[in-house]
């Protein structure tokens, strides 16, 4: 009975040993429910993770959210944009970032880490990123490309196909282009679709709001 007693002891610690040295992850970050988004014209938007353990009943108690303009400086206090500190909860999804209102165009990196019910604390999870579209009105330059009259002719037109040659005369590092139109439109660009959806920008009723896209066409 003793030597039973003792077994049940021997189980019991090991149980306890693995539970206490579970390692816990944060992954899937996501910006507005997309991952490493650009064109978010959001100005608070939410973030959410998940946690991956090894462990068994493995609860986040608290969490911790950093944001920098670069994935190197995530780590230097001074150059951060924007740090929550240690916030005590179990909320990992829809997490408003708390941090001075961003630019337009502007790319902000993001990590996270979690303390569980041990109180013990994750690694810094794998930076992400999100990017903020045109947040301002006055921001959108651009002019309407129509043919000439087009307002003035009456009933349905067949689709038109716009063509612009330039040249870029500096290497390019960055290069987005943001597109909206009153209907469909597909856009190409050196003879190869850009993005990979149908019917953009999407119905709404244009006299009151229209949806733009942000491509990312810098290869």
């Amino acid at each position: 009975m003793k030597q039973l007693n003792l077994f049940f002891l021997v189980l019991a610690f090991m149980s306890v040993s693995l539970f206490s040295s579970a390692k816990n992850q944060v992954v899937k970050l996501v910006c507005e429910y997309h991952e490493n988004p650009i064109g978010i014209d959001v100005k608070k938007p939410r973030l959410s993770w998940q946690i991956l353990s090894d462990g068994q009943n493995v609860m986040q108690t608290a969490y911790e959210i950093r944001v920098a303009d670069s994935p190197k400086n995530l780590s230097k206090k001074s150059k951060q944009v924007w740090a929550s500190g240690k916030v005590t909860g179990s909320e990992s999804v829809n997490v408003v970032y708390g941090g001075p209102e961003l630019q337009s165009m502007q790319r902000v990196y993001w990590q996270v880490r979690v303390w569980d019910n041990n109180n013990k604390v994750s690694d810094w999870s794998e930076p992400a990123y999100w990017e903020t579209g045109i947040l301002e009105p006055t921001q959108w330059t651009a002019s309407w490309i129509t043919l000439p009259n087009e307002t003035e002719e009456l009933g349905s037109k067949p689709a038109h196909y716009y063509r612009k040659e330039f040249s870029s005369t500096k290497k390019v590092s960055s290069a987005r282009v943001y597109v909206t139109s009153l209907g469909l439109y597909q856009l190409f660009l050196n003879g190869q679709k850009v993005g990979d959806e149908l019917f953009t920008p999407g119905w709404t009723s244009y006299n009151k709001r229209l949806q733009y896209q942000t491509y990312d066409v810098t290869n």
